[in-house]
């Protein structure tokens, strides 16, 4: 099946495409023989791909536009003008800068007869945008097996990319457009690039450029954002027949599920999913505070625990295959379960309420000691394990990587991680809220978990949204003793105050430790398959092998041991997946 996005050859001396190319990337070959085929798809969506043919070239959109009107007028066209029509009239406008002006989640291709090429995508990530080009000959797609089946792209794991696309937050944002693949670069969010017979270009867009501080009251603040917030999730079931809310009980998600039902989601056509423990398990989960919020606003609630069997250290092969790379997401097995009960119910979208810390639920930088001493307290209840071992906590990288491949760093490594190293900038007292810097990771996420899957959409992601609260001063994130005040009290009245005011979180997955323990063995049996592979000379298979019996033994050592043990065993299944798929 291919996978959503856009998928393209192109010849960049003008000559023709060659169909045995095609077919290696899954297209059809080309009817009538030219220098260009391209092809948007989404399977889940198809009236999100949109294309327009004009004499001089080919324009591409696949995604949704934010805003229409708003662009159309500001771009002097007709408000009926076609998404893709507007998106060309746009490059022409604003050029690199247009995913800072164009709002939506989409990818964009932009082909011109005299042989230049145009790939772009949003500010935030809607599906991959990967391209390979070897002499005049040029391909795009949104994974990057189909690219790797090309005869003229070489699949060979690239080191350098393998280990920033596996470094920790600091290291992983310098990877730039690099992939795992040398002979294959990714168009980053709000990235693009110009591709034409003596080289290519690349555009970054201005999209956390400080906006001015906003002038208005707390008040007037308080009523703009959620009227943002509003207009967000009606665009959402504006265009989905039937999305599913993620719902914890937290602030996050209970923000969204109220907003959800003002957007028109009340009663049976809104469902709502929430992590619960396995039955029989008796490990907390937190139902009990989904269903408060559900029996409030007059909706129901599902609750989801992955099957008993789901590997957590080795996911399904479709899975590998959507995560264009080693995976970095300890979850999938909940993730699974999430699009299985969303898709039983007819769901036409998941709405996820992750990164709302960045903006509307953020926590004030100004708290009170006694309020910064409550929080050190919560953190200490909810962590699911004790503080672990120091070496896990000091590796740059998600993974244990071989000693033999550490001792040979590639020389772009070097510089990269004296940048990760360096001290972050601390927040200016009495200075705007600003950009989070973990912005950049939210907006790099794909929202498709494997090709046919459900969106996972993520409406605090939204750059509008961004910039409005980048525009808020600090202080309003606090009012008198109550923090992340903004959130809380669009939500008085509206859902049960012991909800509003909650101060902790639980996990996520609530079996999640168990179930590192209780797969560990069997994890530990597919080394003996990774050696035979020759993955050892990837990751360290000596101290997977004594972790993995420690994990079973005793349970992890900690939260950085129990990511990296579960993250190097994934890393190895990715890497024993690519080969065999040869």
């Amino acid at each position: 099946m291919l996978t959503s996005g856009i998928y393209g050859l192109f010849r960049l001396d003008r000559a023709s495409t060659d169909p045995a190319d095609a077919v290696a990337l899954g297209l059809e070959p080309h009817a009538v023989p030219g220098p260009a085929q391209a092809l948007g798809i989404d399977p889940q969506a198809p009236s999100a791909v949109r294309r327009s043919d004009t004499g001089s070239g080919i324009t591409l959109l696949v995604g949704e536009l934010d805003e229409m009107e708003a662009l159309a007028q500001r771009l002097g066209l007709a408000q009926s003008t076609p998404p893709a029509d507007l998106a060309r009239q746009a490059l022409a406008r604003f050029g690199a800068d247009t995913p800072a002006v164009m709002l939506g989640e989409w990818s964009l291709l932009h082909w011109e007869a005299q042989g230049r090429l145009t790939l772009m995508s949003s500010a935030a990530r809607r599906d991959p945008l990967f391209y390979a080009i070897s002499g005049p000959r040029c391909a795009v797609a949104p994974e990057l097996a189909g690219l790797a089946r090309l005869p003229w792209v070489d699949d060979v794991i690239d080191p350098a990319g393998l280990l920033l696309s596996l470094g920790r937050h600091a290291l992983r944002v310098q990877v730039g457009n690099r992939t795992v693949l040398a002979d294959v670069r990714s168009v980053p969010p709000g990235g693009s690039v110009i591709i034409e017979p003596h080289g290519e270009r690349h555009g970054t867009a201005a999209l956390f450029e400080l906006p001015p501080r906003f002038a208005g009251s707390f008040d007037e603040a308080l009523e703009e954002a959620e009227a943002l917030l509003r207009r967000i999730m009606q665009e959402r079931f504006t265009r989905n027949t039937k999305p599913a809310i993620l719902l914890s009980g937290g602030l996050d998600s209970s923000l969204l599920a109220w907003l959800a039902v003002e957007a028109g989601g009340a009663g049976a056509q809104l469902a709502c999913i929430t992590s619960a423990a396995p039955p029989g398990s008796g490990l907390p989960d937190e139902t009990a505070f989904a269903d408060a919020v559900a029996n409030r606003l007059g909706i129901r609630t599902i609750h989801v625990a992955p099957p008993l069997d789901a590997d957590t250290y080795r996911a399904p092969d479709h899975v590998l295959a959507g995560a264009n790379g080693p995976m970095l997401s300890n979850r999938h097995c909940l993730t699974a379960a999430f699009q299985a009960t969303a898709a039983a119910e007819g769901a036409s979208l998941l709405v996820n309420g992750t990164y709302g810390e960045m903006s509307v639920t953020g926590r004030s930088p100004f708290l009170s000691v006694q309020q910064r001493l409550r929080r050190a307290g919560g953190r200490v209840k909810r962590r699911l394990f004790p503080p672990g071992d120091a070496a896990s906590a000091r590796n740059p990288f998600h993974v244990r990587f071989a000693p033999s491949l550490l001792a040979a760093l590639p020389k772009e490594l070097g510089a990269a991680l004296a940048v990760a190293e360096s001290p972050a900038e601390a927040r200016l007292p009495g200075g705007q809220w600003g950009f989070e810097p973990g912005l950049a990771k939210a907006f790099g996420r794909s929202n498709l978990f494997h090709a046919g899957a459900l969106r996972m959409d993520y409406p605090y992601r939204d750059l509008r949204l961004a910039r409005l609260f980048a525009s808020f001063p600090s202080s309003f994130m606090q009012r008198g003793r109550l923090d992340r005040a903004m959130a809380r009290l669009m939500l008085a009245g509206r859902v049960p105050d012991s909800i509003r005011l909650r101060a902790l979180g639980m996990p996520a997955s609530p079996d999640h430790v168990t179930r590192l323990t209780r797969q560990a063995p069997a994890a530990r049996d597919r080394i003996g398959a990774f050696r035979a592979a020759g993955i050892d000379a990837w990751i360290d298979c000596d101290w997977l092998d004594n972790a993995l019996a420690r994990t079973a033994a005793t349970g992890p050592a900690g939260i950085d041991d129990a990511n990296q043990v579960q993250l190097t065993a994934l890393a190895g299944e990715f890497l024993l997946w690519w080969q065999d798929r040869r």
